[in-house]
């Protein structure tokens, strides 16, 4: 019987709130991530339904998409900031004629990234875009901190390699044109 009371409070929630949230999430993001943050704020009213004050549930709804929002932007710095370093891995020389230009360098980042392990790929995100360390990167894996700051180490230095022979392969290309 309380599911069913929780599923009616649920929907009514919905129907009453629904546009108003999407209205304001839109006027402050992209219209992708408006939609994902309405979606997260449901999710979350339904998980915390019991948490959810009466007779102010449109607020406390705001509330929560408003803190959506912000962590969505934090995201976006935090991803850009990890484009920018890792577009500035190994700096082209400014008098090297044969350096690729950043749109190559990118690429050679790319697609050293993707010949990667998942498990390489994984930890150097966590270390890159997410700003965690090793402490917490071994909290999300799962690991010590110890053995985070080992694979972060290890994956470190598998990209280096890749992008090192990615670098002499497009440097050999261009000595053989």
């Amino acid at each position: 019987m309380l599911a069913d009371h929780d599923e009616v409070w649920f929907r009514n929630l919905y129907a009453e709130t629904y546009q108003p949230l999407l209205a304001y999430a839109r006027r402050r993001v992209d219209a992708a991530t408006a939609d994902e943050v309405v979606a997260d704020t449901f999710l979350t009213a339904w998980r915390r339904r019991d948490d959810v004050p009466d007779s102010s549930e449109r607020l406390w709804l705001f509330g929560v998409a408003r803190n959506m929002i912000r962590n969505a932007a934090r995201s976006s710095r935090r991803r850009e900031a990890a484009h920018d370093r890792l577009r500035l891995v190994r700096p082209a020389e400014v008098d090297d004629p044969a350096a690729p230009d950043t749109g190559e360098r990118s690429t050679l980042i790319t697609t050293a990234l993707a010949a990667l392990s998942e498990a390489d790929r994984e930890v150097l995100m966590l270390v890159a875009w997410e700003e965690l360390s090793h402490a917490e990167i071994g909290q999300v894996l799962g690991i010590s901190a110890n053995a985070s700051a080992i694979r972060v180490h290890r994956a470190r230095k598998r990209l280096a390699a890749r992008l090192d022979r990615l670098d002499h392969a497009g440097i050999d290309e261009g000595k053989a044109q």
